[in-house]
């Protein structure tokens, strides 16, 4: 309100002086309220547009992870086909042994093969698709992997510089044994 609004307003009776205050207030209330809904529809749509961008940058990096996990995992199945084959031409194998590595060999070939042929994406879907199928394979498969996980990792190699905390007496009991095993052995 201005001053010359003021001063107009001194001149008129109480009345009317009241209705035209009134006014003023609504009005400013009415462009307070405008300008706060402005900005909370400014700060939402800044908002969504930085979870967006977090989101697709967080996609991203998953999606190069798991592709690098792909090619491993297929460099891998490469690896243990040829193992298994290796397996199977020792000569001290008997012929059933022979045939299930050879047979084992060429089931991660196969695997190895399809994991470089098919994106991710893909193999997630063919995942969804069988265990629909068959749930009752599709539970068996996902328990042998996860046994074959837990011995592949309880079989890497663990480092003693690790981050783990190990308390006093264990290191100290480590160490004792070690010096027990090379004096037994000396």
């Amino acid at each position: 309100m201005t001053i010359e609004d003021n001063k107009a307003n001194m001149n008129r009776p109480d009345g009317d002086q009241a209705q035209s205050t009134m006014q003023s207030v609504r009005k400013n209330i009415g462009e307070a309220a405008t300008a706060a809904k402005d900005a909370a529809v400014n700060a939402g749509a800044d908002l969504a547009a930085r979870a967006t961008e977090t989101a697709a940058s967080v996609g991203e990096a998953a999606t190069k992870r798991l592709d690098e996990a792909h090619d491993a995992l297929s460099e891998t199945g490469d690896k243990l086909a040829e193992t298994l084959r290796r397996a199977a031409e020792d000569q001290d194998a008997g012929l059933l042994q022979k045939k299930v590595l050879d047979t084992l060999a060429s089931g991660a070939s196969v695997a190895a093969a399809t994991l470089r042929e098919k994106s991710v994406s893909q193999l997630v879907s063919d995942a969804r698709l069988l265990a629909r199928r068959n749930p009752g394979i599709f539970a068996a498969g996902a328990a042998v992997a996860g046994f074959a996980l837990a011995r592949f990792l309880k079989a890497a190699p663990r480092h003693e510089n690790s981050n783990r905390y190990v308390p006093e007496s264990e290191r100290f009991f480590r160490n004792s044994a070690l010096n027990q095993d090379r004096g037994a052995n000396s």
